[in-house]
């Protein structure tokens, strides 16, 4: 990886951890979830205007090529944001940063019956149990309560990651003529189209729209949803998917520290656990670093969902 490449992993890393910051910032100002995620999409969608223009030949696609990326704007961007702005106000953004990061292990576990991977065995299915059990360690003491509102949202934020999950895989297997640029693009133009108008008739951008909060809604969108998306794409096609999947690794540790210095969380037992077994479970079900440890090239996993959250 170049010194320009590893510059950009490292900024996207930063981008993306700080996403979870955002979130809580818009929702506790009264913006609406609906209301936070639009806005995201929208903001997104704009900044990807000038590379989606750049690459418009491209756009010349079929019509269940624009259906199906219509479903993914649905699957992947509205529902998933959407649960992380209900999550955000009831979690603390390190932990929210820290169940994202589970997507790894529903791609690994889907990979299996909808594109006949390998079988999950040996390292990856330690890897997998792993990583779901830094789900139930994350959620500490709230696991003998699940009717809490902080173990509710956590489990909330496993059904977006799973749909982050299925959707990467259904682009491998159904959109991989597509370029990425058009992906990215239709998708976030597509939940825009859904979200707005549901945001709009529930009054859900309705909050206290002070400095803080602006900036965080074009930072989250502009920034993370729209150029960073660009970056990450570009990194990919540069450096390949493996090494671009680190920023897997690097998301949530930004995200516990910004929300310790900027928003006072604690930092208790279980975030530090769930956080090195998530990542663990995830090193172990990538294949990465161990098997380059031992000298072997590792396969080249989905990336990462893009948006980092």
């Amino acid at each position: 990886m170049t010194p320009r490449q590893f510059a950009i992993l490292c900024i996207l890393a930063v981008t993306w951890g700080c996403s979870f910051l955002f979130i809580r910032v818009i929702v506790d100002s009264g913006v609406g979830p609906l209301g936070m995620s639009s806005l995201r999409t929208l903001l997104g969608g704009l900044s990807l205007i000038p590379f989606a223009w750049h690459a418009r030949a491209g756009f010349r696609q079929s019509r269940g090529t624009w259906i199906a990326l219509a479903g993914l704007g649905f699957m992947n961007f509205a529902v998933p944001w959407t649960i992380f702005g209900i999550a955000g106000s009831r979690v603390p953004s390190g932990v929210a940063a820290i169940a994202n990061s589970t997507a790894p292990l529903w791609v690994a576990m889907l990979s299996v019956p909808f594109l006949k991977a390998e079988r999950v065995s040996g390292l990856k299915a330690f890897g997998l149990g792993l990583g779901f059990l830094g789900i139930v360690v994350l959620m500490g003491d709230d696991i003998t309560h699940l009717r809490g509102a902080a173990a509710l949202s956590i489990l909330l934020i496993l059904v977006a990651t799973f749909s982050y999950g299925g959707s990467a895989v259904f682009i491998r297997k159904h959109l991989g003529h597509v370029p990425p640029i058009v992906l990215a693009s239709g998708q976030i133009g597509f939940a825009t189209l859904f979200l707005a108008p549901l945001a709009l008739a529930t009054g859900s951008y309705a909050g206290d729209w002070d400095t803080n909060v602006v900036l965080s809604a074009l930072a989250l969108g502009a920034l993370g949803s729209g150029i960073a998306v660009a970056a990450y794409m570009w990194l990919i096609q540069e450096a390949g998917p493996v090494s671009a999947s680190v920023v897997t690794y690097l998301i949530p540790p930004v995200g516990v520290f910004v929300g310790w210095l900027v928003l006072d969380e604690r930092i208790g037992w279980n975030m530090l656990g769930g956080l090195a077994c998530i990542l663990a479970g995830v090193a172990f079900v990538q294949g990465f670093p161990l098997r380059r440890l031992a000298g072997r090239r590792p396969a080249a996993p989905l990336p990462a969902p893009a948006g980092g959250d």
